[in-house]
């Protein structure tokens, strides 16, 4: 497995009476980053939106850039573990944990589109806040990859790492586009039914080809 970087540890559980302030606090900012970008949401938008007070976000977050880190880190933690949930299902074919792996990206970012474009353009400018989200994408895929070496009982040559990279290169990258409004051909712009449908199929035929043919249907 590649040197990647372990996840970020989870903080300590709160206080009921912090930890209900912080979910407020999150869901808050998450609905405004649906309408615009973290620079142009203040402090004071998210304590109104959330109902709790600055004293509290300073207390707890101390700078608003502290604050996004966190929410990234957040995403990145619940994500991670659902992924690595369904990395261990010994009950699902090499095909099947690619389907529900790429449904439960697309509806990652589907639910945080808002953060992720902030973060997206950010890290455009060369911020490193899409560092941690590279690295947990990576270890998903190598995670994917010890899968598939344990079912075929051999190790995978590059070329067919390579490919398996490739495939969630396409799939990360599609969603990315999705989520920065981009992919849209004239007047067509695809549901999100429509989209995740059509998304995971075309993922599927890109990891099945990409797969050696004693993975296809294989479990460990």
């Amino acid at each position: 497995m590649t040197s990647i970087p372990s996840p970020a540890p989870r903080k300590h559980p709160l206080q009921n009476r912090s930890a209900e302030s912080q979910r407020k606090m999150i869901e808050a900012t998450l609905r405004l980053l649906d309408e615009r970008d973290i620079e142009l949401i203040s402090v004071r938008d998210i304590c109104r939106e959330g109902g709790t007070s600055n004293g509290t976000f300073y207390h707890r977050f101390g700078t608003k850039e502290r604050f996004f880190a966190f929410l990234v880190e957040d995403m990145l933690a619940r994500r991670e573990e659902t992924a690595m949930r369904d990395l261990r299902d010994s009950e699902l074919s090499m095909t099947d944990l690619a389907k529900v792996l790429a449904r439960s990206a697309i509806r990652n970012f589907r639910e945080h589109s808002g953060l992720l474009r902030s973060a997206m353009r950010r890290h455009i400018i060369g911020d490193p806040c899409w560092t941690p989200i590279n690295h947990m994408a990576a270890r998903i895929v190598e995670h994917f990859i010890e899968r598939t070496t344990r079912v075929c009982g051999r190790k995978l040559d590059s070329h067919d790492q390579q490919a398996i990279h490739f495939a969630f290169t396409w799939l990360y990258g599609l969603l990315s586009y999705r989520t920065l409004r981009l992919n849209r051909l004239e007047q067509f712009y695809p549901p999100d039914d429509r989209f995740e449908e059509e998304t995971i199929r075309t993922f599927t035929v890109i990891i099945e080809s990409a797969l050696p043919h004693d993975a296809i249907a294989g479990k460990p």
